[in-house]
């Protein structure tokens, strides 16, 4: 159900690196169904499964305000493929898709997005590997979070350039991660009312990172790690605007540690600092933390958590920074081979650096899937966000209900 969230996620720019995750190949998420796997096609040395979903949401407040409550329902069509080759020493996949909303009241807030993306993987089998990722989409940022609060106008629409080269070296118990990211974001302006525009053009931004984790096993099951981050930003000029350019460090140490096959933690905490170009601006600093969780009570039950921290300007004072601090929790439980239930929860805590506000955001999703032969299967979702804002903030809380009911054909 990726594909029919709000948009897609800004941290999904490059591939992760860190310790290695291990799932046991038989869990929910990751069993293979032959009965109801899809069988794709054999192209040139690929498998290309080919897969085309149809679905329908329903919002009751489409804007995210609490001043301004509007409910629609969006048709949303989303067609997708995945092509992969393997062998003994490498790995090929190619993945595009593309989504298309048409509401049926609110016709300003149709949108069409896309994504295509090749990853290159060479050392598959073995303790060292390299990967080159390149992708390009168009996106639509979600309403009602640090990136877009706007009250009205059409979706904002955001086109992502990124590239990353992600390495791997095992030396014994010792393995080190690094990897080199470049990404280029640029927004579309945004129709407003009658005819007017919204300039946009100030959000566009260049992001180039180095980042690096070293792993050492100290037994089979346990790890200790240490990670280094620098992201730098280049912000578009404008002439309203002050120089925005910044730089973001953070250093973290953590524990790995794994039960057989029943649980998986990770837990990294460090220190963090984003410093803007303009020293009048001064530095957003404080904790960082990082963190994983795999839980498999039963065959049948699986449960995943990550917490993921990341800094963005403010859209509200233009030379601020926002820390969002994001818990995730998802599971899946597998009440039939036919049939699953899927829930998650999310908080997102927004903190505006030194401005005197601050925001918490919390998602919870729930629904069953039901598969019902090789080439159909079912979704249905319950869908409920809140937002609690603390101190006088340019931003509402608000509530939000929605339903998406979905259907997916593959080859």
């Amino acid at each position: 159900m990726l594909l029919l969230s709000a948009g897609w996620t800004q941290t999904a720019n490059a591939q992760t690196i860190g310790p290695l995750i291990h799932e046991p190949d038989d869990v929910p998420g990751r069993r293979i169904l032959p009965e109801y796997a899809a069988i794709g096609y054999d192209l040139a040395g690929f498998d290309v499964l080919p897969t085309v979903m149809f679905a329908a949401r329903a919002d009751d407040n489409v804007f995210t305000r609490s001043s301004i409550k509007r409910s629609d329902i969006a048709l949303q069509t989303v067609p997708q493929i995945h092509a992969v080759r393997k062998d003994s020493a490498q790995n090929i996949a190619f993945d595009g898709s593309a989504r298309s909303s048409t509401y049926l009241r609110l016709t300003d807030q149709d949108s069409i997005e896309y994504r295509l993306q090749g990853t290159y993987t060479r050392g598959t089998t073995g303790p060292n590997s390299v990967a080159v990722d390149i992708g390009y989409r168009r996106e639509a940022i979600q309403r009602g979070t640090v990136e877009n609060d706007l009250a009205a106008g059409a979706p904002l629409m955001r086109r992502v350039f990124h590239v990353s080269l992600t390495g791997r070296k095992q030396f014994n118990r010792l393995s080190v991660d690094t990897q080199v990211i470049l990404v280029r974001q640029r927004y579309e302006d945004i129709s407003y009312q009658a005819d007017g525009i919204l300039d946009q053009q100030f959000r566009n931004v260049d992001r180039f990172g180095l980042h690096g984790v070293a792993t050492y096993e100290t037994s089979g099951r346990t790890a200790i790690f240490a990670s280094l981050d620098y992201d730098r930003f280049d912000y578009a000029f404008s002439p309203l605007l002050a120089d925005r350019d910044a730089q973001n460090r953070s250093a973290t140490f953590g524990l790995r540690y794994e039960i057989s096959r029943v649980l998986y933690a990770q837990l990294g905490v460090g220190y963090r600092r984003y410093d803007f170009k303009k020293p009048d601006f001064g530095a957003i600093k404080g904790p960082a933390v990082a963190g994983h969780l795999r839980y498999f009570p039963t065959r049948l039950l699986a449960i995943r958590g990550t917490i993921e921290q990341y800094n963005t300007t403010s859209p509200y004072d233009l030379v601020g920074a926002a820390t969002l601090t994001i818990v995730r929790v998802e599971a899946e439980y597998e009440m039939r081979r036919s049939l699953s239930w899927l829930g998650s929860a999310k908080v997102a805590f927004e903190d505006y650096g030194k401005q005197p506000y601050s925001a918490r955001r919390f998602e919870i999703t729930c629904g069953p899937r039901v598969r019902l032969n090789r080439w159909l299967s079912a979704d249905a979702n319950m869908g409920f966000s809140r937002r609690f804002v603390n101190g006088a903030a340019p931003f509402e809380p608000y509530a939000q209900l929605y339903a998406i009911l979905s259907v997916t054909f593959a080859r």
